[in-house]
């Protein structure tokens, strides 16, 4: 099912602190997409919306109206993102400076879960006899990990490369992901020191695009989903940077669309870390056609007999937080801004939020959901935005043969952080609230909770 969630213009965008006014206009609409599946005394269902991220109160909200919409189970939904960089902002962060604040719709942020429920309970109530089908796409270079590291032992982060460093960085990395062999140890995390990156060392990048195919009995395609790892912020030009648009999984998703007629859904995979390699001019266009037509390749080679039987289940987990300085604090360090409520005092206001929110905090409480079908087929939604060497060590331990690690799933806090990344530096660890440990319990959370489904 695919809903339009296209917000009124006007509206306070997400994704950039750059941003000092509203959304001026509409380049692309924005959808959720929402899957449901029963077989037996099981079911579940997924729905996924071109947002920045879904709070936990928003989650929440999704979850109610769905409870009030249809005999589904509430606690069998999963609501995620895509995490587009041009969509509204859901919440009136202290980041934000009070223009911004007042522009962010609490009239929206009402609808945007009504209607997401909505197509949850249209999904589920015109639900129809299904075959599912797996497999696994390496769509190569058109991303990299944004986080090259010095000499020194420091990142040097690197947001935006010239094409044929991203390039350097991307065959590095992909070779990279491919020591974290499934079942055995650690593998490499950094390539050794690369001329092209003017010797930094590039991380590690996994290029897999797991595809879930539902056919009906006769054939017909019925709905396809599929993740890739990657950040959509490839359109950064002047001219488009207050436009909405769900980027460049609008154009992986229309390539299947198009050519299969029925839904496909695009979720997250593990992007903490990982950007595209073009982000100005037809950058949407080029990347998302790239992982469409991979993923059309994957949907149109599957055969079988169909793969199952669907089991739903989920767990909570309890991840570190590092310390906040206190509020008082931030706000004697934002006095030395001749005016904290401007745009360069992003930082500090984000330093505001999270002491108000976190402080004198030693942990947070999370939910981590999964689903399977089968021996082949399992997938874990976490919360927040995942770095990639988080999901490899998922995948690594999985009792799958294919595994989605999807992000942003029930609630957005920020990026999860691994304890390399953190001795590191760089801005996914200064950024986040989350601390030393939160890698283990992540990886360990994600491993039980798919152990949870496996037959």
């Amino acid at each position: 099912m695919k809903v339009d969630i296209t917000p009124p213009i006007g509206v306070t965008m997400a994704g950039y602190g750059a941003r000092d006014h509203a959304s001026e206009g509409v380049m692309d609409p924005l959808y959720a997409y929402a899957i449901a599946l029963e077989q037996g005394d099981q079911a579940g269902a997924i729905v996924v919306g071109d947002l920045i991220g879904i709070p936990a109160p928003v989650s929440e909200a999704i979850r109610e109206r769905v409870a009030e919409l249809c005999d589904l189970d509430p606690g069998r939904v999963m609501a995620c993102a895509t995490h587009t960089h041009w969509g509204p902002e859901l919440r009136k962060s202290n980041y934000l400076t009070e223009e911004l604040r007042a522009t962010v719709s609490d009239d929206y942020v009402a609808t945007v879960a009504r209607t997401m429920a909505g197509a949850v309970a249209q999904a589920w109530n015109n639900r129809e006899p299904a075959v599912a089908l797996c497999g696994t796409g390496e769509p190569d270079l058109i991303k990299f990990n944004r986080r090259p590291v010095g000499q020194d032992g420091k990142v040097a982060m690197s947001l935006r490369m010239e094409l044929d460093q991203a390039l350097a960085a991307a065959k590095a990395g992909a070779q990279l992901a491919a020591t974290w062999e499934k079942g055995g140890g650690p593998g490499q995390r950094l390539s050794a020191p690369l001329d092209e990156l003017g010797g930094l060392r590039a991380g590690v990048s996994d290029i897999r695009a797991p595809l879930l195919k539902l056919i009906r009995p006769d054939g017909s395609p019925l709905a396809a989903m599929f993740s890739f790892g990657c950040h959509p912020v490839c359109g950064a030009d002047e001219d488009t940077f207050y436009l909405y648009s769900p980027d460049y999984p609008m154009y992986a998703r229309r390539v299947m669309e198009n050519m299969l007629g029925c839904p496909a859904a695009f979720v997250l995979g593990c992007a903490g870390d990982q950007v595209p390699l073009r982000r100005t001019g037809d950058a949407r266009k080029r990347i998302g056609h790239s992982l469409g037509a991979e993923a059309l390749r994957v949907w149109e080679l599957i055969e079988g007999e169909g793969i199952g039987p669907l089991r739903v289940s989920s767990r909570r987990a309890t991840l570190p937080l590092r310390h906040q300085p206190t509020v008082e604090e931030v706000e004697k360090e934002m006095g030395r801004h001749e005016d904290p409520n401007m745009t360069p005092s992003v930082a500090e206001r984000h330093a505001l939020m999270m002491a108000t929110e976190y402080g004198g905090k030693q942990s947070l409480d999370f939910e981590v959901w999964s689903m399977s079908l089968g021996e082949a087929w399992g997938l874990v939604g976490l919360p927040g935005e995942i770095l990639d060497e988080i999901g490899l060590q998922i995948q690594q331990g999985s009792p799958f043969e294919h595994t989605v690690v999807v992000s942003l799933a029930l609630a957005s806090v920020g990026y999860m952080p691994t304890d390399a990344s953190i001795d590191e530096g760089g801005y996914e660890s200064g950024w986040t609230p989350m601390g030393r440990g939160t890698e283990a319990g992540l990886v360990e959370a994600g491993i039980a909770a798919l152990k949870d489904v496996c037959a």
